[in-house]
């Protein structure tokens, strides 16, 4: 385990790394845009092509990252002989000869210097309590969170401590919970290394130890896979199916403030004979909170189990083979014919009818989408509470990340328009086909006229009966609204202010 050091002991390490462009950036610079293996193995030669140079970052690189041994006198021209002396006193590195190896994993992410398991070192590959970095599901959760001021924040099984750690920049005080005692140990070190006093680590299995305590927003980056079996606390939550999932979205309410926000991934089973959405529904029946349901993805079982395997699991080809069968065996007793990988967020709200959003994802997500998140929560609320009237009264305007395009083609000696397209740049990046008449009207929703004023011009352009005209465009226009294309007056759009002031202006 890592040995406690305070914020000011890991200083230099920081300082290190920050010099030597050991971040994002960096490594981005370094490697290009590609997904870093977690074990190294075939790649191997690949990337120690790439840190050849033997440069301070190569070094880091390989000693942090790769899990490789270096020269000591490498390492120390790298971090220095004290900060190497004390890398090895806080279990960062061994000696082996006159070579070092790194014994933990340290990720740059999101601004943080994050500790976790070399996951290909023999010791720690099959251990059950072994505490994984960044993967994909982290990293949407990252994204999908919403980064408004609040008091109160939790981070559910928090692992390395990477969501309680960003929530620590927007939250006023972070509760971080986690069974895995030395998942809480990393965490608790990450907290000094990056410097985050305001955390308290919990050690708790889901919302357990919590007492009476609510919060402003509650994320959660849980052991959801569909497997046969706990074997690891990362992957495993040992329970049916998705029911440790659902047991968490039906939980979660009682754990939430008014107005707070539960937010987070998982995967969900879609059983024979049954509608998924349907069954999925289900969960958040009498749950006092309104939700969204994005799904990001869907595997048939095959494939499912064999990237499970591919991914997290150590042993070669014979024992890969016996736990694939094993997977499908129990796929084949719960009746499962796909499983879904998607992201939900839950609002707490009282005194009104809640409602519920369940939708596939756009695809080209990229990047935080907090905020349109937030956005995306006003503007179900504003179609909920507005009827046909109220909304043929609304001042709408197009929002600033929309963009029209228009495919044409060589017809008898000239380009004519074959398509018009409209999609969002930013944020969740909706798109979909659109009639070329009703773009040229869509460019006068600026804000300032009724939206009955601009259906009105249209009908009177196009020769049509005006009341049939609106009947057609008000299910597209509202349909525009909730995708974000049109945002109505209080509404503002990415960037136009604070989520705590848009939050505050629309209850969120």
């Amino acid at each position: 385990m890592l040995a406690r050091a305070s914020a000011e002991e890991l200083r230099p390490l920081r300082e290190v790394c920050r010099q030597a462009d050991y971040t994002e950036h960096g490594l981005l610079e370094m490697f290009g845009p590609v997904q870093l293996p977690g074990r190294l193995g075939r790649e191997a030669a690949h990337f120690l092509y790439l840190t050849r140079e033997g440069r301070a970052l190569d070094t880091l690189v390989r000693l942090f990252l790769l899990g490789v041994a270096v020269p000591r006198r490498a390492a120390a021209a790298a971090l220095g002989e004290d900060l190497l002396e004390a890398c090895g006193r806080w279990g960062l590195l061994e000696r082996c000869g006159e070579a070092v190896a790194g014994l933990v994993r340290l990720l740059p992410y999101k601004g943080l210097l994050l500790a976790t398991d070399q996951a290909e070192r023999p010791e720690i590959a099959r251990r059950s309590d072994q505490v994984m970095g960044i993967t994909a599901s982290t990293a949407a959760l990252a994204d999908f969170t919403l980064r408004r001021p609040v008091e109160d924040a939790l981070d559910l099984g928090t692992g390395c401590g990477v969501q309680a750690l960003l929530a620590a920049a927007h939250a006023r005080r972070v509760a971080a919970t986690d069974c895995n005692p030395r998942a809480l140990e990393f965490a608790r070190w990450n907290a000094q290394l990056n410097n985050r006093a305001n955390i308290c680590f919990i050690q708790a299995d889901a919302f357990g130890p919590l007492g009476r305590q609510r919060f402003d927003l509650a994320v959660v980056n849980p052991p959801f896979a569909v497997s046969p079996s706990r074997r690891f606390l990362y992957r495993d939550s040992g329970e049916r199916a998705d029911q440790f999932c659902r047991r968490l979205v039906r939980e979660a309410p009682e754990r939430l403030k008014e107005g707070g926000f539960f937010q987070m991934t998982l995967d969900w089973v879609e059983r024979a004979g049954q509608d998924w959405t349907e069954r999925l529904a289900s969960w958040f029946e009498g749950t006092g909170c309104d939700a969204w349901v994005l799904r990001l993805g869907r595997e048939l079982p095959a494939h499912y189990a064999y990237l499970w395997i591919r991914d997290t699991e150590p042993g070669g080809p014979e024992e890969a083979g016996r736990l694939y069968q094993e997977w499908m065996e129990y796929f084949g007793r719960e009746q499962i014919e796909a499983v879904s990988t998607g992201l939900i967020a839950m609002r707490r709200r009282s005194g009104r009818a809640h409602w519920l959003r369940i939708e596939e994802a756009p695809e080209g997500i990229a990047g935080p989408v907090g905020e349109w998140v937030a956005r995306g929560f006003l503007l179900k609320d504003f179609l909920e509470e507005t009827g046909e009237e109220a909304l043929l009264a609304a001042r709408l305007r197009l929002a600033p990340e929309v963009r029209l395009e228009q495919e044409s083609e060589a017809r008898e000696g000239r380009w004519q328009a074959v398509g018009t397209r409209i999609r969002l740049t930013g944020g969740l990046p909706w798109g979909g086909n659109l009639d070329p008449r009703l773009a040229a009207s869509l460019a006068r929703l600026n804000g300032r006229r009724p939206l009955r004023d601009v259906l009105v011009h249209l009908a009177v352009e196009l020769g049509v009966e005006r009341e049939r005209l609106i009947g057609q465009c008000l299910p597209l226009v509202r349909d525009m609204i909730l995708r974000g294309f049109l945002l109505p007056e209080g509404i503002p759009a990415a960037g136009e202010g604070p989520e705590g002031t848009a939050s505050k202006a629309g209850g969120v």
